[in-house]
C-alpha cells in the first residue's frame, strides 16, 4: 500500500526532531561536563571495605590524594610498609582486611609519606633554634647515644646509616636483675654524612639541660658534643673500651688463663678511674712483632684521646650507664629488622624514606604520618 504524502512528511519531521534533540542533548551534556564537574565527576577508590565510588566533592575522595586510596587505608599501607617487606605487607592486608593492595602500591605510598617526613625534618632543621627553650628540669637526666650500621644500596653497595637514640633516665627500667627495658625513646636516622645526621640528632636534644652522651670513639661526635654541650657528661662506651684490651691481649698472651687474668686486672684499674695506669701497662710490652706493635699504638692512642671519658668508677658510683647497649639494640629493632633483610637492595632515597617511617613509629610519633595523610587532601 503506498505511503501517503502526509505520513512521509510526519516520519521525516519525527526523524528531524530526534536528530535535533540528540544534538541539543550532546551540547547540553558538554556544558554540564565542563561547567559543573561536581555533578558528573565520580571516582573509584580503594578503601578498607573494598572498592567504593564517590563524588569528587566528598570528603573521603578529597583525602585520597593521587593514589585513589582512602586516607585510612593509606595509613594502614604506610604502617605495614615500614613494618615488613612490601610483599609481606600485601599479604597482611589481604589476610586481615580482605583487600588486595599490590606490593608496588605499598611501596609507592610508603615512600611518598617517608619523603614527606624527610621534608618536614629538613624544615625543622632550617627553623631558628631560638624556639628551642628549656622543657626539662635540670634534675631530669637524659641519655643521648648514636651508632652506625651498614645497609646495602644499589648506588654505593654497603653504606652506613647512622641512628640516634635519646631517652630519659627514669624510663630505663629494671625487669629483672640482669634485664633492663627502656619504656620510651626518640630516634633519628640518616643515610649520609655525619654533619646532616648531627643536625637531626640535635632536634632530639632541644630543651634538655642534663645530658649524658654515651658513644664509641668517633672523633667527629665528641668534637661536636664538646663544642655545643660543654656541660654534658661524656662516656666512652665501655664495651668498645674493653674490646681494645681484649684484642691487644690476644697479641701478647698465648695462654688463655694469663690473658683473662691480665684483662681482669686492667678492668679493675679502669673501674678505679686509673686509666693512665692502664696506658702505662700497655706501653711496658716490648719485643712485639710489627702487627702487635701497630695494635699497641692504636690502643694507646684510643685511650689517650678518650681518657676523660673513661672514669668508669665515678660513673658507676653515680648510677650512670656506661655501655651503648641501648643504641646497638635499637639498630637491630629500628633499622636492621626492616632494612637489612636477606637479599634486599635499596635505593638510597628509598632506604631513607622507609627509615623515616620506622623512626616515626618507634618514637611514638605516628600521628605525624596520619596528619600528613590528612593534609595531603
Amino acid at each position: 500500500m503506498p505511503v501517503s504524502k502526509d505520513k512521509r512528511m510526519a516520519t521525516y519531521m519525527k526523524k528531524l526532531l530526534l536528530n535535533a534533540g540528540e544534538a541539543l542533548g550532546k551540547r547540553y551534556y558538554r556544558k554540564v561536563w565542563v561547567g559543573y564537574p561536581v555533578l558528573r565527576m565520580k571516582k573509584k577508590l580503594q578503601s578498607s571495605l573494598g572498592e567504593i565510588i564517590v563524588s569528587n566533592n566528598h570528603s573521603v575522595s578529597q583525602m585520597a590524594n593521587n593514589f585513589r586510596v582512602t586516607a585510612y587505608l593509606q595509613e594502614n599501607i604506610c604502617f605495614v610498609g615500614q613494618k615488613e617487606t612490601f610483599e609481606e605487607g600485601s599479604e597482611t592486608l589481604q589476610k586481615l582486611m580482605g583487600i588486595e593492595v599490590s606490593n608496588k602500591q605499598i611501596q609507592r605510598v610508603s615512600e611518598h609519606y617517608g619523603k614527606c617526613l624527610e621534608e618536614a625534618i629538613e624544615q625543622q632543621v632550617k627553623e631558628d633554634d631560638s624556639n628551642c627553650i628549656a622543657k626539662q628540669d635540670s634534675s631530669q637526666l637524659i641519655y643521648a647515644m648514636n651508632d652506625g650500621s651498614m645497609v646495602f644500596t644499589r648506588e654505593e653497595k654497603w653504606k652506613e646509616i647512622k641512628l640516634g637514640r635519646v631517652f630519659n633516665a627514669q624510663d630505663h627500667l629494671a625487669i629483672t636483675e640482669d634485664r633492663k627495658w627502656i619504656e620510651k625513646s626518640k630516634y633519628c636516622a640518616y643515610l649520609g654524612e655525619h654533619k646532616t645526621f648531627l643536625e637531626r640528632f640535635e632536634l632530639l636534644l632541644c630543651g634538655h639541660l642534663n645530658i649524658v652522651f654515651v658513644a664509641d670513639g668517633a672523633r667527629w661526635f665528641w668534637d661536636w658534643a664538646s663544642l655545643w654541650y660543654p656541660k654534658a657528661i661524656q662516656i666512652l662506651d665501655y664495651f668498645h673500651c674493653k674490646e681494645y684490651l681484649c684484642e691487644f691481649a690476644q697479641f701478647v698472651f698465648k695462654d688463655k688463663q694469663q690473658r683473662d687474668q691480665w684483662i681482669k686486672q686492667q678492668e679493675e684499674l679502669l673501674f678505679s678511674d686509673k686509666v693512665n695506669e692502664v696506658i702505662s701497662t700497655i706501653k711496658e710490652f716490648i719485643g712485639l712483632n710489627d702487627e702487635a706493635k701497630a695494635y699497641q699504638q692504636k690502643t694507646i692512642t684510643y685511650y689517650q684521646n678518650n681518657r676523660t671519658r673513661m672514669l668508669y668508677g665515678t660513673y658507676k658510683e653515680k648510677g650512670l650507664l656506661i655501655g651503648s647497649g641501648p643504641i646497638e639494640s635499637a639498630h637491630r629493632t629500628v633499622i636492621q629488622k626492616r632494612l637489612k633483610l636477606s637479599g634486599q637492595r635499596w635505593g638510597k632515597q628509598g632506604v631513607q624514606q622507609i627509615a623515616n617511617l620506622r623512626v616515626a613509629y618507634k618514637s611514638n610519633d605516628w600521628n605525624m604520618v596520619v596528619d600528613m595523610i590528612k593534609m595531603a587532601a
